[in-house]
């Protein structure tokens, strides 16, 4: 029985179709189907033909040993894959290039000769200043006094006037206690709105308080006593007016 058939038959026993063994071994289909057939022209060469045969037999869960070597037997190594093997070791040995000069030796070298350079100077510099002023004529300073500064006026903070509250318009207390039998009253202001309207009986008061005019009207001013900001007044009529004063308006008012 050839390699090919007993693929076949390791994969009929797993029951297992092309397909199923293409996804589980990751390998083509048609490269399956080729090597059931004897032909592992497609794989390549005879190293990755029995790395496919080691993983198709671990997926049937039969023996590789026995497999790999029938196809020894049938497909024995050629020339051309030891010189394809001789060809890759050559070509993985190391390459020799030229050295190069190392910079760093490079820059030490210029680094110290800055520095023994930095040293001469170090040393001779005392001298030459000396030599220098030598030489020169000493000229006399001049020292100009700088100005006093003008001392700046203080400027005082603005204090902003505190704005003056209006003044509350005045108020009139104005008292009705009426006595004897009562009588009626009506007390409006300056546009006619009443303030009050009604009868007061004996012994009964009515207060209002209001900060602009009263105009008060007694049906019987005899039975009423009035009292304007707590003082007894007699108003002149029945019919009177108080001012925003207290005071009771005159004719000539």
């Amino acid at each position: 029985m050839s390699i090919g058939s007993e693929l076949t038959a390791a994969r009929e026993r797993a029951d297992m179709t092309i397909e199923q063994l293409s996804t589980s071994t990751r390998i083509r289909s048609g490269l399956l189907t080729a090597m059931e057939a004897d032909d592992f022209s497609r794989c390549g060469g005879n190293f990755y033909a029995r790395g496919h045969i080691r993983a198709i037999a671990r997926v049937v869960k039969v023996d590789p040993d026995v497999l790999l070597a029938k196809f020894d037997e049938t497909h024995p190594a050629t020339q051309p894959d030891r010189t394809r093997r001789e060809e890759r070791a050559t070509s993985k040995r190391p390459t020799l290039h030229p050295a190069r000069p190392r910079w760093a030796v490079v820059l030490g070298a210029i680094l110290v000769g800055l520095m023994g350079w930095g040293m001469v100077r170090l040393f001779t510099l005392p001298s030459d200043v000396e030599a220098n002023a030598s030489k020169t004529t000493p000229t006399a300073a001049v020292t100009t006094p700088a100005p006093k500064p003008t001392a700046k006026p203080t400027l005082q903070p603005t204090i902003p006037a505190k704005p003056t509250k209006p003044a509350a318009p005045l108020r009139t207390k104005l008292v009705l206690t009426a006595r004897g039998d009562g009588s009626y009253v009506t007390i409006r202001n300056s546009k006619s709105q009443k303030l009050f309207q009604g009868v007061l009986g004996p012994g009964s008061t009515q207060t209002i308080n209001y900060a602009g005019e009263i105009r008060v009207t007694l049906e019987n001013g005899s039975n009423i006593t009035v009292f304007i900001n707590g003082t007894k007044t007699t108003p002149p009529s029945k019919r009177f007016t108080i001012l925003p004063t207290g005071k009771i308006a005159t004719p000539e008012d």
